[in-house]
């Protein structure tokens, strides 16, 4: 516990100012080569002008706007900054199967069908497989994709990110639902019924066919079973209760909701549909209660080290169990702890490129664990295969410079969140005192004006990023300058001012200031390791007016455990949905128990008041515009109802960002293929997964 205020921001300029030579220079690198890949011939990149030709490349998509098909453009050669045209190709598409049931494989693939231990590929993949179109090029097959992780559970991603195999997907913008597992669907009756016709004799990787009859498992056995899911997800309900299943055949299957459920579609292409087709029921209905005796699975679970029969049946689905089967395009063959953790192709996957070459092209790709330093150090090394994950923006400079050497391309992809650090006073405290603060709008907004943004724009972003609330980024739809800028000003005077104000005017002797019973005001900042060098500016910055602010590093596990049991101060996370905010609304209203500023009122409405804490009267009234938002089709009616929700954040600031409207770095070997140089990087579009992974290809040339 500091004795004294610590360092100054003036401290940290001083220290910006020393390394002033380093700046210049990477500012100089940033503006040349900002767009620069090594096809480009003048290798001139400038920061203004990928705002320009960003908002270009995403206008372009907008104006082409073909159901179920991608005619996306991503810039290659970029405009000038007078706002010139850019040069766009293509990134992927995807279409259907309509020629001769002649397909090809990896010749990986090629050996076991001669072995006899496959089947000949013909017989794999499905009657009408899905054909993806890559942007450059068809193949080659092999090679292995190299991927690194902070933690074994890092590679968890692999599930969400890496296949992203559900009905419905986004391209690679984040502008289109686009077709994948449904060949296409109808919504009807206001939007509160949803039908989805699916791939005839798409395989699980161990043969068995997938059908409706596995996604009426998951709807019966698991997301209706209270051992398994205790509370029902907002996405598959609404104001009435829960959405109805109907299967109509092996496949078509029909989703009732009692009232219109607006935003159903874009939320399975977020990732609702993928835990949909997940659960294979041939196989998980041995661990399941519905279907075996009670006393044998429970003895099971015990002989496995498990209490209950419902962790044994999570843990025989989770990503790492090898002997469930998937839909990947890559199965997990040397799970962890295993060093390094390594997967295969899946000999029974269902998409094709369209000359009939069974996708992936990749044989396989690894997983090493390390920490953040290592994994950036071997990025510049020219280790990884490709990655966005972990590349800290800091060694931006650096990675431009040793691209030729290390042999990679440096892509910057938009980014699609609401703000890389949005930081999260707790409105839902267990200290009635702090929470008596933290409730007060004009502390949240002295907490504020009391951050330098231009510091750690500087110091973080090398003046590439822009002092920002957590907000809809400028390329979104749902864009509004005023609340983007609001209370962003460095203003400390202010801060302190409005401190006062609000009756904190007793300090120690170390200068903090007092609650009301003596104590000094003090609040931890908790983090996963995440953007901790500009939370330190911050907790400086509210050092200076008289908080006793401290870093707390935690576990990824322990720090939501702290926040669902509301035993925390201020949380740190990244926002997810700024260019479609509608998709995950929790930075701007409290809908779930994840929404990290307000557990308990997202509980609340999550449960409809049966569980959690009746929300203030403000955010009852964002809580309500939501409700209204779900229940319309009209796009209109619900970017202009999503108005409303951020004209209350602007006003109230429950949130409250740091620096955004910068890109998304992505190390990309030289021998990779089929990678846009543009996308919109998001996790609500599970990015990389909308980039079609499955298409990449490694060529040594």
């Amino acid at each position: 516990m500091p004795t004294h205020p610590g360092p100054t921001v003036t401290a940290f300029k001083r220290i910006a100012l020393t390394l002033g030579a380093l700046i210049v220079l990477v500012t100089i690198l940033g503006r040349l080569a900002w767009f620069a890949t090594p096809q480009s011939e003048d290798e001139i990149e400038r920061v203004m002008g990928f705002q320009v030709a960003a908002t270009q490349a995403i206008a372009t998509a907008r104006s082409q706007n073909v159901p179920g098909q991608s005619a996306i453009q991503a810039t290659s050669t970029p405009a000038k900054p007078v706002a010139t045209e850019p040069t766009v190709e293509t990134v992927h598409r995807v279409t259907e199967w309509i020629g001769e049931r002649r397909f090809r494989e990896a010749p990986m693939l090629e050996q076991r069908v001669a072995a006899g231990v496959l089947p000949p590929v013909e017989d794999r993949v499905p009657e009408n497989p899905l054909v993806v179109v890559p942007p450059q090029q068809m193949g080659p097959y092999g090679g292995i994709w190299t991927r690194f992780g902070n933690g074994p559970r890092d590679v968890g991603i692999l599930d969400d990110r890496l296949a992203y195999e559900g009905l419905v997907r986004w391209d690679a913008m984040g502008k289109d639902v686009i077709p994948n597992l449904a060949t296409h669907w109808t919504i009807e009756d206001d939007g509160k019924r949803y039908t989805f016709h699916i791939r005839k004799g798409v395989r699980w990787s161990d043969s068995h066919v997938f059908t409706t009859a596995d996604i009426a498992f998951w709807y019966h056995h698991y997301l209706l079973n209270t051992d398994l899911t205790p509370v029902i997800s907002n996405d598959f309900k609404s104001a009435s209760g829960v959405m109805t299943m109907e299967v109509i055949d092996p496949w078509t299957v029909t989703f009732t909701f009692p009232e219109t459920k607006g935003l159903f579609l874009q939320k399975l292409a977020s990732g609702r549909s993928q835990e949909m087709c997940a659960y294979p029921a041939h196989y998980l209905k041995h661990f399941h209660v519905d279907f075996v005796d009670p006393d044998w699975l429970e003895q099971m679970a015990l002989a496995k080290g498990f209490d209950l029969w419902s962790k044994l049946f999570k843990e025989e689905w989770e990503w790492r169990t090898m002997e469930t089967p998937r839909l990947w395009p890559w199965l997990m063959v040397e799970p962890p702890p295993s060093r390094p953790i390594r997967l295969e192709r899946n000999p029974y996957y269902w998409k094709v490129d369209p000359e009939g070459r069974q996708l992936p092209y990749i044989d396989g790709m690894t997983f090493e664990i390390f920490d953040n330093e290592t994994i950036n150090f071997k990025a510049i090394n020219g280790e990884i295969g490709m990655q966005s994950r972990h590349i800290d923006f800091r060694n931006y400079s650096l990675l431009l410079e040793h691209r030729e050497k290390g042999g990679y391309r440096v892509f910057e992809w938009l980014d699609g969140s609401s703000g890389p650090t949005c930081v999260m006073p707790n409105l839902n405290h267990r200290d009635p005192l702090v929470r008596e603060l933290i409730e007060q709008r004009e502390f949240r907004i002295a907490l504020s004006h009391a951050i330098d943004r231009e510091a750690i724009n500087e110091i973080n972003y090398f003046g590439i990023g822009e002092p920002r609330q957590v907000s809809p980024p400028r390329s979104s739809e749902f864009y509004w300058e005023e609340f983007s800028k609001a209370y962003t000003e460095y203003d400390p005077e202010k801060a302190n001012r409005m401190l006062d104000q609000i009756g904190l005017t007793d300090r120690d002797g170390s200068g903090y200031r007092l609650l009301r019973d003596g104590r000094p005001l003090t609040l931890y900042i908790e983090t996963t390791n995440q953007s901790s060098r500009e939370l330190e500016i911050v907790a400086s910055n509210w050092r200076e007016v008289g908080i006793q602010a401290e870093i707390k590093e935690l576990a990824r596990q322990l720090w939501t455990e702290r926040k669902r049991a509301l035993t925390f101060d201020v949380a740190v996370w990244g926002g997810a949905a700024g260019q479609i905010p509608t998709l995950d609304p929790k930075w701007f209203v409290p809908v779930d128990v994840n929404n990290w500023n307000a557990p308990a009122y997202g509980r609340w409405y999550q449960t409809q008041g049966k569980q959690g804490e009746r929300p203030t009267p403000k955010i009852q009234e964002a809580q309500d515009l939501w409700a209204l938002l779900e229940r319309t089709v009209d796009l209109e009616e619900q970017k202009r109802l999503f108005r409303k929700i951020l004209e209350l954040n602007r006003e109230n600031l429950w949130i409250i960002g740091m620096v955004g409207e910068r890109p998304s770095i992505v190390v990309v070997n030289d021998t990779f293929r089929n990678v846009p140089e543009v996308a919109v990087s998001s996790w609500m579009f599970r990015t990389p997964g909308n980039t079609a992974v499955e298409c990449y290809a490694i060529d040594p040339g």
